[in-house]
């Protein structure tokens, strides 16, 4: 984790280098905040997408005052009333490494700079739909400077329209493919 924003970075380089076209918006998943500052290096919007439900992501963005509110292991119980839409879940059901777990492991502090991060960003997109938590929507919207809900979008991905007997991807499909930056987990953990 500790070299993925290096490797993010030379990817791009490559990228840019390969296609000759410059970066004009940065698209990344809301996990890689770093991008927020190559985007801002580069003068281009940063538009970070988020996987996770909305709840989890309210969670993250107020990190620090959940911190400063709770004590670390000791008020389970307690209701996150402080937080719009959250005021019937326990500070046992927040996701690890905000309130409990390991707060100094990689993991934990690359979510917790995300949620400081993203209220920079010039969207923040999520897979969901605004009707699903409308009260945490709500203050999403209000805290970031676009929030769009685009999903949700289904985590199998389609078959494809013709069978292809012989296992091959044309070449233009290739190229396309290639002219499309897209950034994931997986790709900059390698």
């Amino acid at each position: 984790m500790k070299s993925a924003p290096n490797s993010f970075r030379k990817a791009m380089e490559v990228a840019v280098s390969e296609t000759g076209r410059k970066v004009s918006c940065l698209v990344s998943d809301a996990f890689f905040w770093f991008a927020g500052e190559m985007a801002e290096e580069k003068g281009v919007a940063w538009l970070p997408f988020w996987t996770a439900g909305p709840a989890s992501l309210s969670a993250h963005v107020y990190t620090d005052l959940i911190r400063e509110t709770f004590e670390v292991g000791g008020q389970e119980d307690e209701l996150l009333s402080l937080i719009p839409g959250m005021s019937k879940i326990r500070t046992r059901d927040l996701p690890e490494g905000v309130l409990f777990g390991n707060l100094e492991s990689c993991f934990s502090n690359m979510l917790h700079k995300m949620g400081r991060a993203l209220p920079q960003a010039a969207a923040v997109f999520i897979n969901s739909f605004e009707e699903l938590d409308p009260s945490i929507t709500k203050d999403l919207k209000y805290r970031f400077e676009k929030f769009l809900n685009i999903g949700p979008f289904n985590m199998i991905s389609p078959a494809p329209p013709v069978a292809d007997t012989y296992g091959c991807i044309t070449i233009r499909a290739l190229q396309t493919a290639r002219e499309e930056i897209h950034w994931t987990r997986w790709e900059l953990l390698q």
